[in-house]
C-alpha cells in the first residue's frame, strides 16, 4: 500500500511537471526552468518519507514559485479552527471567533504552537501564489486556521487543535488551545456568532451585505451614492444590466453630488460586466469631475476587478483611495484547470497575459490617497476611506 501511495504521488508530480509548462501561457516568465525541474526532482525524492499533507503543501510550493497569483494549487481543507483573522498594520488579529474564545476578540496573535508569528508568516508564505505583498496580506490570514495545512508545513504536530498565543488588552501573553472543527460547521458557527446582536447600520458600509455581489445606497445627508461592488459576477435573480440602469438612473435624476465605487473586497470574475457602466460614468458630466467620483481599492482588488479599476483610471476623473491592489497591473490570468488523478489536487493556471501599463515591474495599482484600516478603526467601526471622502472633500 505504501509503495502504491508513493507511486501515485510521483506520477502526479511528473504529470504536473510535464503539463503545467505546456498549458500555462508562459510558465517560466520569472522562474528559471532549471530551478523548477530541480524542485520537482527534490519533492519526488522525498515522497517516501513524507505524509500526504506534507506532499500536498510541497506541490503548492512548486506552484507558488512561479510568481503568478492565478497559478496555484487548491489544497483540500476539511478542518478549521473557528476564528477569522485580519492582517492589520499592527499585526494579525482575531476579528471573529466563537463565544468560548471571546477573550481573544480583537487581540493580536503572537505565536502558533510556540512559533513566533513572523516565522509562521515566512513558512506559510511559501505556498501562497502571489505577485505582491498586498495579495499576501489578503490571503495569508485565511491559511492560519487551517490545521491540516499548518501540519503539512510542520508548524504543528497534530490536527485536532491549535495552540495560540495572543496579547490581551493588558499587554499580557495568553495561551489557548483552540479545537479544530469540520470546515462547514466552523464557518457556520463563526457567521452565526458574528451576526448575533449586531445591527448592520452600526457597521461601516464596506462591512455590510458582503454576501451580495453588488448593491448601492443613497446617503441623503451627504448627497452621496455608495456603490459596493463585491464580485464581478451576475446575480441569477437581478442582472447587473438591470442593476446598473437603476443605479445610473438614480444618479442622473437624484440630488447626487458624489459617487463612491467601492471595489476593495472584489476578487474578480468577469470584467465585461462593469465596462458599460464605466462608459456611462465617463459621459456623465454630473459625476465625472474632480471631487465627485471616488473609487476605493484594496488588497483584495484582484483580476477582473483590477481591470475595471484601470478602466475608471483611463476613462474618468476618479480619485482612488485605499491600499495597493492585490493584483499586479501587468499579469497573467484567464484561468483554466486540470486535476492530478491520484491525489485529486486541482491546479489552476493562466492562459493569457494582460498588459495594462508600460512598467512591467509595477507590483500593484497604487491609490492616489493611501488609507488603511487599523485595528482601532476596525473596533470603532470607522472606515478611513469613507471618512476622507465625506469630510475632507
Amino acid at each position: 500500500m505504501m509503495q502504491d501511495r508513493v507511486k501515485g504521488w510521483i506520477e502526479d508530480i511528473e504529470f504536473l511537471a510535464c503539463e503545467l509548462p505546456k498549458k500555462h501561457k508562459n510558465l517560466f516568465f520569472q522562474l528559471e526552468e532549471e530551478v523548477f525541474l530541480k524542485e520537482i526532482e527534490s519533492l519526488k525524492s522525498k515522497t517516501a518519507y513524507l505524509d500526504d499533507y506534507e506532499i500536498g503543501v510541497g506541490v503548492a510550493k512548486l506552484a507558488a514559485l512561479i510568481g503568478d497569483a492565478h497559478t496555484f494549487i487548491s489544497l483540500p481543507v476539511s478542518l478549521l479552527c473557528p476564528m477569522e483573522l485580519y492582517w492589520f498594520s499592527e499585526g494579525i488579529y482575531v476579528v471573529n471567533t466563537l463565544p468560548e474564545y471571546a477573550q481573544m476578540q480583537y487581540c493580536r496573535i503572537t505565536h502558533l504552537n510556540c512559533m513566533p508569528v513572523d516565522e509562521v508568516i515566512k513558512i506559510v508564505s511559501s505556498i501562497i501564489s502571489r505577485e505582491n505583498d498586498s495579495f499576501l496580506r489578503s490571503q495569508l490570514p485565511k491559511y492560519l486556521p487551517a490545521v491540516e495545512i499548518l501540519y503539512g508545513l510542520e508548524i504543528i504536530d497534530e490536527i485536532k487543535s491549535l495552540n495560540i498565543t495572543y496579547e490581551n488588552n493588558s499587554g499580557m501573553l495568553v495561551d489557548v488551545d483552540m479545537k479544530a472543527m469540520p470546515i462547514r460547521e466552523a464557518r457556520e458557527a463563526i457567521n452565526l456568532y458574528k451576526n448575533e446582536g449586531i445591527k448592520e447600520e452600526t457597521l461601516p458600509h464596506y462591512r455590510r451585505r458582503s454576501d451580495e455581489n453588488y448593491w448601492f445606497q443613497y446617503l441623503e445627508e451627504h448627497k452621496t451614492v455608495y456603490f459596493k461592488y463585491n464580485s464581478c459576477r451576475e446575480l441569477s435573480d437581478y442582472s447587473f444590466d438591470k442593476f446598473a440602469k437603476e443605479l445610473m438612473g438614480f444618479i442622473q435624476e437624484g440630488e447626487v453630488e458624489k459617487l463612491v465605487v467601492d471595489m476593495r473586497n472584489n476578487f474578480g470574475g468577469d470584467s465585461t460586466l462593469l465596462e458599460p457602466f464605466v462608459s456611462e460614468i465617463e459621459n456623465c458630466k454630473k459625476i465625472n469631475k474632480w471631487g465627485s467620483l471616488f473609487v476605493i481599492i484594496g488588497r483584495e482588488t484582484f483580476s477582473s476587478a483590477l481591470l475595471n479599476a484601470y478602466s475608471f483610471k483611463e476613462k474618468t476623473k476618479a480619485i482612488f483611495l485605499g491600499e495597493p491592489s492585490g493584483g499586479k497591473p501587468n499579469c497573467y490570468g484567464e484561468v483554466n484547470r486540470f486535476r492530478l488523478k491520484n491525489s485529486g489536487l486541482t491546479i489552476s493556471y493562466s492562459t493569457k497575459y494582460y498588459k495594462l501599463i508600460e512598467d512591467d515591474n509595477m507590483p500593484s495599482f497604487l491609490p492616489d490617497i493611501h488609507k488603511e484600516v487599523n485595528i482601532g478603526d476596525y473596533v470603532k467601526n470607522v472606515d478611513p476611506c469613507f471618512e476622507y471622502i465625506i469630510y475632507n472633500q
